[in-house]
């Protein structure tokens, strides 16, 4: 390579860099984007051995490939027949579907100590107890 060879390659290095961290609106910085698009262009896809390079055959098979990759799987492959599982007594269910009494969550409530905090909000217990008539 000639010296003045090597000197162009540097300078127009130089200035790619330049336009990596300046905007610049010249004909070498839209030269770039060109080579960009002609380079990361999709030419056409092979497809069991045979080349498809219409734009529509393109997009169809782009299609199938995404559609047949994503689609949702009805068999996940889990098998329960040998699980055994635990069930919950009639009294039990019975206690845990009943009504909920406004008396019952106050009584646990002022059981518990104050410093507390039951949920990620970071309300502790304190502020529960001193704000119960608003969030009862």
């Amino acid at each position: 390579m000639t010296d003045y060879k090597i000197k162009s390659l540097l300078h127009q290095k130089k200035k790619s860099n330049w336009l990596r961290l300046e905007d610049s609106n010249s004909k070498f910085f839209h030269s770039i984007i060109r080579w960009r698009r002609v380079r990361n262009e999709v030419k056409g896809v092979e497809v069991k051995g045979s080349w498809m390079k219409e734009p529509q055959e393109v997009r169809e098979e782009a299609k199938r490939l995404f559609e047949h990759r994503f689609s949702a799987i009805k068999d996940f492959g889990v098998r329960l027949g040998a699980v055994e599982f635990k069930f919950i007594m009639r009294e039990d269910n019975e206690i845990l579907l009943a009504e909920i009494i406004e008396e019952e969550i106050k009584e646990v409530v002022w059981q518990c100590d104050g410093s507390k905090s039951p949920g990620p909000d970071g309300f502790n217990l304190n502020f529960i107890k001193n704000s119960w008539e608003y969030l009862k």
